[in-house]
């Protein structure tokens, strides 16, 4: 059983579910892709380019988030080697998630008026 078919579907339904679970907020939308990738990519580049104890925290960090990845890819009876994907998925969901126009039509506006027309049904615009 598919979940979305296709790489636009599931674009498109999980920055739907992302914008909803935020509760159509930008703000909330900048605070949580800003922590996702704080605590998800970070460590990469703290094990990268930091120095001393930058290094070592960003070592430790970086191991608790693949460990964490393992475990739930052995439970879902996938390879436990997709958790060496966690940095790049986390980055290419903040990417996602953050690809906000400014402009009244942007994608993340018209998603949440065709599949959450609440204030329109307030205002009696549909």
């Amino acid at each position: 059983m598919r979940w979305h078919a296709g790489l636009g579907n599931l674009v498109r339904g999980v920055t739907k579910n992302f914008f909803a679970g935020v509760g159509y907020s930008v703000a909330l939308v900048v605070i949580a892709v800003t922590g996702l990738l704080l605590m998800n990519v970070a460590p990469v580049f703290g094990i990268l380019f930091g120095h001393g104890w930058i290094r070592i925290f960003a070592a430790i960090a970086l191991v608790i988030a693949l460990c964490f990845h393992a475990g739930v890819d052995i439970g879902m009876r996938v390879s436990p080697f997709y958790a060496l994907t966690h940095p790049l998925g986390a980055f290419l969901s903040a990417t996602c998630f953050s690809a906000r126009p400014s402009s009244p039509s942007s994608r993340w506006h018209h998603l949440a008026r065709h599949f959450y027309p609440l204030d329109d049904l307030k205002r009696g615009v549909v």
